[in-house]
């Protein structure tokens, strides 16, 4: 590849390929998190334009030292796309040289989003989760459940998952794919059974209008960790508070969030997870400890994962030279 005269465009298909394991990607985004702790990266709150209701595009970006890359991911979320066959999510990432400024790649984001979403929560789980978490409960049961459940399979002792989604046909289709797997797996239709006396809960309810809080605070068992994933849009924070310690991705992109009216928990957090990793701030101190994570959507880690499936597809020849 000629730096300034070719990029590489990377297919989903490419992405998939590079067969990047779960911990690695772990390791990567933590190891991102620690830098920006140290100062040593650089990245602004998403931002986001909404055209109709039910339709939204945002952009994200981010920049590291090392390696020295800066990437910029756009992405389109359309909510009534599965009418049409399609999907409700498509996000696009350019890689750039930090050095030269020159791209280096472009590459679909599917892949690369729902991953780093799930190395992200593991990483969270990692300061946060118990060692010894057995139970995992799923309230909404599309990819992001899917690529959890892997995650942290690898990374703890599991033995039973819990899945709820708002149409039973969804978890059971989920459920059908686990215990194709081997994994034991009970589908509920109250999400209350997703979340009660449960380790690990991972929320990803999607966006949607007119959506109505769901989950109570109070639902959650001592000694859980819930892995947000959805900006806590499914969480009744009107209602008693639950969490000894609840810690977000990262405090600016939080607080742009909550003006913007799409995270609803007003209260300060205890932690974000570059706090976590750096060691500027404490995780679970006590099995009892009731702890959770709220996602508001990292840019760096896009980069970050973006940066090692580059790495990854020059090593094995994956993808299309492109001309600039």
């Amino acid at each position: 590849m000629k730096l300034g005269g070719e990029m590489l465009f990377l297919s989903d298909a490419d992405i998939a390929a590079a067969a990047v394991t779960p911990r690695a990607l772990a390791d990567s985004v933590d190891a991102m998190l620690k830098a920006k702790a140290a100062g040593r990266t650089v990245t602004k709150p998403k931002l986001g334009i909404y055209p109709k209701p039910g339709t939204f595009f945002q952009t994200m970006a981010g920049a590291l030292e090392s390696p020295p890359y800066a990437g910029v991911k756009w992405t389109g979320i359309v909510h009534d796309n599965d009418k049409r066959g399609l999907p409700h999510v498509s996000p696009l990432i350019l890689l750039s040289d930090c050095a030269t400024g020159l791209p280096l790649a472009l590459m679909d984001g599917k892949w690369i989003t729902t991953h780093r979403t799930a190395a992200l929560t593991l990483v969270g789980a990692r300061y946060l989760a118990r060692a010894d978490s057995e139970t995992i409960g799923f309230v909404a049961c599309g990819i992001q459940a899917r690529s959890h459940l892997l995650t942290f399979r690898a990374h703890f002792p599991l033995k039973r998952a819990v899945a709820y989604s708002r149409r039973r046909e969804t978890a059971e289709a989920f459920a059908a794919e686990v215990r194709e797997g081997g994994f034991p797996i009970e589908v509920v239709t109250d999400p209350r059974l997703a979340v009660e006396n449960m380790d690990i809960v991972i929320s990803s309810v999607p966006e949607s209008p007119g959506l109505v809080p769901f989950i109570d605070p109070s639902w959650f068992s001592p000694g859980s960790f819930a892995g947000l994933l959805d900006v806590s849009r499914g969480v009744m924070w009107d209602k008693p508070f639950a969490f000894d310690i609840l810690s977000t991705d990262d405090h600016e992109q939080s607080q742009t969030m909550v003006k913007s009216g799409r995270l609803k928990y007003q209260k300060p957090f205890d932690a974000d997870l570059a706090e976590l990793a750096g060691g500027k701030k404490r995780g679970r101190t006590a099995p009892a400890q009731r702890t959770g994570l709220v996602f508001s959507g990292l840019a760096l880690a896009d980069v970050a994962v973006a940066g090692a499936i580059y790495e990854g597809a020059l090593k094995s020849g994956r993808g299309t030279l492109l001309p600039l």
